[in-house]
């Protein structure tokens, strides 16, 4: 989110809201992770597959926010 006037404080309280917020998505999708896991284990076999993929995708969400977040943070690093 850059504006032609902002100063590098203004960039920098950015950057670490942005990775806060990050954060927080992945404490929710752990919480819902965990939540899949719950259920799925008084699934029917029958219905599984689809926790699965709801888990995966859960997987896959979580390891694009922790790329973004290490991106992120390397990013202000420099």
């Amino acid at each position: 989110m850059s504006h032609p006037t902002a100063t590098p404080a203004d960039i920098a309280a950015s950057s670490a809201k942005d990775r806060h917020t990050l954060s927080e998505t992945a404490c929710d999708l752990i919480v819902i992770e965990h939540r899949l896991r719950d259920v799925r284990r008084w699934t029917p076999e029958t219905a599984r597959a689809h926790l699965d993929a709801a888990l995966s995708s859960v997987a896959t969400a979580l390891d694009a926010l922790h790329a973004e977040y290490a991106t992120r943070t390397t990013e202000q690093e420099q």
